[in-house]
């Protein structure tokens, strides 16, 4: 797996408003984090920031020591290092759990990929690859993203309220597998409103008046 960092100093971001105001941050394979706040307190764009997909208006992004400017092919870094778990999924319902799953690697060398065996067995949806997404249950469609989302083998997890549409029992089982993952040298970072859920991370950190604080 490749070493990668993230460094945000003074990172700053406004729509109509300002929403991020001065976002210092230190993320590498030894994060696990958790970061909370209010509906509209900007956890999701500070989300979308790093996961570099969306643009910071002020401050410093460093990825791996380079300077992130905005006009930086984010594409190529998100494909190599980044994987995206959504609390809606995001899956395609049109294709195939297989489909879904592989979509990432179309973009990607072959070498890149994870094996889809391994992965379906490891996330219990072996018998589910070739099922459309209409059919599953939203635990077993959360386990599908995680499978897309770590098929390309990212150093980053990025989950934004992944268990937000779940029972109990499957939110158990997702933050198992975030831990698992982690424990085998994959940051994560957790976005949730959730205190019980952001308790499953090594620290939390809070998202208020556009500044991050450590509970």
């Amino acid at each position: 797996m490749n070493e990668f960092s993230i460094d945000l100093l003074h990172l700053q971001k406004s729509y109509a408003r300002p929403v991020l105001k001065d976002i210092n941050l230190h993320i590498d394979r030894n994060s696990y984090l958790a970061i909370v706040g209010k509906s509209g307190s900007g956890k999701s764009t500070l989300l979308n920031i790093l996961g570099l997909v969306e643009r910071y208006d002020g401050g410093v992004y460093r990825f791996n020591g380079n300077l992130i400017r905005n006009h930086t092919d984010y594409a190529k870094l998100r494909l190599r290092y980044i994987g995206f778990i959504f609390q809606s999924y995001h899956l395609i319902p049109t294709l195939t759990c297989r489909e879904n799953i592989l979509l990432p690697a179309l973009y990607a060398p072959k070498s890149k990929r994870r094996s889809l065996d391994a992965l379906a067995e490891a996330l219990d949806i072996k018998p589910l690859l070739d099922q459309s997404v209409l059919t599953l249950s939203g635990g077993e469609k959360q386990r599908v993203a995680i499978a897309r989302a770590l098929i390309l083998d990212p150093c980053l997890l990025l989950a934004d309220e992944p268990t937000g549409n779940l029972d109990p029992k499957n939110r158990g089982i997702i933050f198992d597998l975030l831990r698992r993952e982690h424990a085998q040298g994959r940051g994560v970072i957790l976005i949730t409103h959730d205190m019980a859920a952001a308790k499953e991370a090594d620290a939390v950190l809070e998202l208020k008046n556009g500044v991050l604080t450590e509970r």
